[in-house]
């Protein structure tokens, strides 16, 4: 059985009490939680800041990207696979364009894409719904200054199958 001595961080299997002439699995420990935690949070804040210069410059437009696989029968839906990163609501400023970059790989699928404000219940009247394969921009001007939710969703009451899309989104 092993001997963990506290003051130093080390495991010792074999030998005597003092961890002479046995193995050691791990030597003096030299850096704390906050030693390895401000590196982390001063890279993380640095990348935040570079891309939301970059989103405010236009070099980088995007807010966010996402994937879905669905495939659903008479009272079954299976996720396969679905991944998201980024903001969904955002202020926009009157005369920007909000967009979706979108890629629907199945014949069955069928999305729905729409930019409205955050005090909208339901669709907007911009909303788009993209059926079968297709890729493109679907494109949203903006009227009026304010917090906007980007949508993007398997259409609700869509046939039974799979749908299957990748859609990134922002405004310029």
């Amino acid at each position: 059985m092993g001997l963990f001595d506290a003051d130093n961080g080390r495991l010792t299997f074999g030998g005597d009490e003092d961890g002479e002439g046995g193995f050691s699995l791990s030597g003096k420990r030299n850096r704390t939680v906050k030693q390895v935690s401000v590196p982390v949070f001063y890279a993380l804040v640095g990348a935040l800041c570079l891309w939301l210069f970059a989103y405010i410059s236009g070099l980088y437009p995007y807010l966010g990207t996402a994937r879905d696989d669905t495939r659903s029968a008479p009272g079954v839906s299976t996720s396969l696979g679905k991944f998201g990163i980024g903001v969904s609501t955002m202020l926009l400023f009157e005369g920007q364009t909000a967009f979706f970059e979108y890629e629907s790989t199945s014949a069955e699928s069928e999305i729905t894409l729409d930019v409205k404000p955050v005090t909208t219940l339901g669709y907007s009247d911009a909303m788009q719904r993209v059926r079968g394969e297709a890729s493109g921009t679907a494109e949203f001007p903006i009227t009026k200054t304010g917090l906007y939710r980007f949508r993007h969703e398997p259409a609700l009451g869509r046939r039974y199958g799979q749908t299957k899309y990748s859609v990134s989104w922002g405004a310029r």
